[in-house]
């Protein structure tokens, strides 16, 4: 897991647009900002963009820019913004939860350690630019959790990049 990547891969010093997935179990769950609730006048899922990234529910994957920041000792840097408003960058609160903030400043670079390469996919560990791992809150029975790089399962993430 710790082995070198050759520098040859897709993402390798390249910005892309994909989705994160969380991998747990041979599944993926999309990761996305959205909180959901049923409405039941209705029988339907109503997604609500909250800002905060995590998995579960109903709603699919979101789609997130990575624009190539800069290369690191087996790992690769990104600033990652929301696809369809750039303006949202990927950034950390105050308690460690990972949140798409609304900014004109520049926020800090996100670090893939890759794991595996293959065509259009990168499955990685996902790190903030001081190394913390980003993680799932570990919350039983619980039908949604948030990412956070504080207390929680480490997991690994899987990359896939859009065309």
């Amino acid at each position: 897991m710790n082995e070198p990547q050759p520098s040859n891969h897709w993402a390798d010093g390249q910005s892309f647009i994909g989705s994160i997935y969380l991998l747990e179990d041979g599944k993926r769950y999309p990761v996305h900002p959205f909180k959901t609730h049923h409405d039941l006048s209705f029988g339907v899922d109503i997604h609500v963009d909250d800002g905060w990234l995590k998995v579960g529910g109903s709603a699919g994957p979101s789609l997130f820019l990575f624009r190539f920041h800069s290369r690191g000792e087996n790992r690769l840097h990104f600033k990652v913004a929301l696809a369809s408003n750039s303006r949202r960058k990927l950034g950390i609160s105050d308690n460690g939860y990972l949140g798409l903030y609304d900014q004109t400043d520049e926020l800090d670079y996100w670090k893939l350690q890759p794991v595996e390469w293959s065509k259009d996919e990168l499955r990685c560990l996902i790190r903030d630019n001081q190394g913390h791992q980003v993680k799932i809150e570990h919350v039983s029975e619980q039908k949604m959790a948030h990412l956070t790089i504080g207390d929680g399962v480490p997991l690994e993430f899987l990359i896939v990049r859009s065309h």
